[in-house]
This record gives C-alpha cells, structure tokens and sequence, in this order.
C-alpha cells in the first residue's frame, strides 16, 4: 500500500492504519520478536495518538529540524 494513500484524508479514519499494526505485530510474533519499535514526527498527532490506543509506550522525543521526533515501543506477547 502507498504511504502517501494513507495520508489522504478520506483513508483517515477506517482503521487502515490500526490493521497494519495488527498484520505488522503478527508478523513480528512468528518472527520471535518481543518488542517493536517506531517513531513518528510529532506534529502528527493523530498517528502519536494512534500508537498510544494500540498500546505503545511514549520513550523519548527529540527535536529535528523544526521539529520533533516521538520514539515509541510496545512489548508483544510471543
């Protein structure tokens, strides 16, 4: 799927976004994985606050350029 289709604002809102954490943490667990980990600009509320209701933990921020970069994480069962 193109990134730049999610962005659009009639793909915002239909759970898209919350599917492809769901496949992608699938995917993460047969791997044998535990952790995942992610950042997002943090003037992108709605994705920060889309990571938080899938249960991500906020680690850090940093500033980039005129910004802020949010650096999450989620612990998955294996």
């Amino acid at each position: 799927m193109d990134r730049e289709c999610l962005r659009r604002a009639e793909a915002q809102g239909k759970g898209i976004g919350r599917l492809l954490l769901q496949r992608v943490e699938g995917k993460a667990r047969e791997a044998g994985r535990h952790e995942l980990r992610l950042l997002t600009n943090g003037a992108f509320e709605a994705n920060v606050s889309l990571y938080k209701g899938q249960g991500y933990s906020l680690d850090r921020e940093e500033p980039f350029m005129n910004g802020t970069t949010v650096y999450m994480s989620k612990r998955i069962a294996g």
